[in-house]
Order: structure tokens, then C-alpha cells, then sequence
């Protein structure tokens, strides 16, 4: 019976000992954590956002067929997604692709970027993110307004690229936000 005891104490003794050395189990910040790359354009945030800014628009199926070696390409081939919202009788919208950066496929275009007239800007409120923005509003030598944003951002390179609603980077910001809810 006394020896009972004894290896009873002694083992709540070694067990008391192992909980104060025990180290916490690190856990990743918000910002650290891969984005999730959606699977359907119907399951986004996007549609709502593109409502505040154009009433009444909807989602625009799109069957893709892009040539060899283009952005949608690149996003597509690498199991990206690529979605189109807005009024489309009024020429009216977003376009928005994501896509798993896992192939550096954001910075293999950096420099094409930067050839073409896009600018490094900084998003404040996308804590480590790295992103190029181009604009040229439309005018008697620019057809077409041009609105894009490339943004990498815990693991995705995302673009989005507006029509003539956005005027500025700052206008364009809540479809960006949109894109990484």
C-alpha cells in the first residue's frame, strides 16, 4: 500500500512539473494567412459593391476564351477566377481576377507594368500588400477609359479593372475591398 502511494506521489509530482513548460502554439495573423481564392463568381462581394456604385447591376456571365500569354490567361491557366459585374447596356462595371500567386505570376508581370505606364502605389489600408495602378481616362487620343488595379496580397495577385465610374484610385477601392472579403 505504501508503495502505492510513493509512485502515485511521484507521478503527480513529473506531471505537475510538464504544464509550466509547455509553449503556446504560434498562431498566424490575419495578414499572414493565405487570401481564399473564390470558386464562383456568384459567391462574392463584388455584386454588392458594384450596386452602391451602379444601381441595378448584375452579375455578367462570361465565357472566357483568352489568348495565349494575357493576364487572363495566366489567371485562368493557374486555376484563377476571373468575374464581370456592372450594367452592361451601359457599359457600366468591374472585372475582377484572382488567382494564387504560388507562381510569383504577379511579379513576372512587374515589369510589363511598369513599361506600360502603371505606377507603384501604396494602399493603406492593405497592410504587406505590393500594387501597381494605371488610369487614362478617356479623350480625343484615349478611346477607352482604362481603370486598373494589380495588388498582391497574402498569396493572391488580384486585378481589378473599372469602367468610367472610377476616376481615381480612391474610387475604384471599395471593389478592391470587395474582392479580398
Amino acid at each position: 500500500m505504501r508503495f502505492r502511494l510513493i509512485l502515485a506521489l511521484i507521478g503527480a509530482i513529473g506531471l505537475s512539473g510538464c504544464g509550466t513548460t509547455a509553449k503556446p502554439v504560434p498562431t498566424k495573423s490575419p495578414a499572414m494567412v493565405p487570401l481564399a481564392i473564390p470558386t464562383d463568381c456568384k459567391q462574392t462581394s463584388i455584386l454588392q459593391a458594384m450596386q452602391k456604385i451602379a444601381a441595378g447591376s448584375q452579375y455578367i456571365p462570361t465565357q472566357w476564351q483568352p489568348a495565349p500569354g494575357t493576364e487572363l490567361a495566366a489567371v485562368l491557366e493557374n486555376g484563377g477566377l476571373a468575374c464581370s459585374y456592372g450594367l452592361q447596356s451601359s457599359e457600366v462595371g468591374t472585372t475582377v481576377k484572382w488567382v494564387n500567386n504560388a507562381n510569383e505570376l504577379f511579379e513576372k508581370r512587374v515589369a510589363s507594368w511598369v513599361n506600360e505606364g502603371f505606377t507603384k502605389v501604396d494602399i493603406p489600408s492593405l497592410n504587406n500588400s505590393e500594387a501597381y495602378f494605371q488610369l487614362k481616362k478617356q479623350s480625343a487620343t484615349q478611346e477607352f477609359h482604362v481603370w486598373i488595379l494589380n495588388v498582391k496580397y497574402r498569396g493572391a495577385w488580384i486585378q481589378v479593372s473599372c469602367t468610367a465610374f472610377a476616376q481615381n484610385l480612391e474610387s475604384g477601392l471599395p471593389i478592391l475591398k470587395a474582392a479580398i472579403a
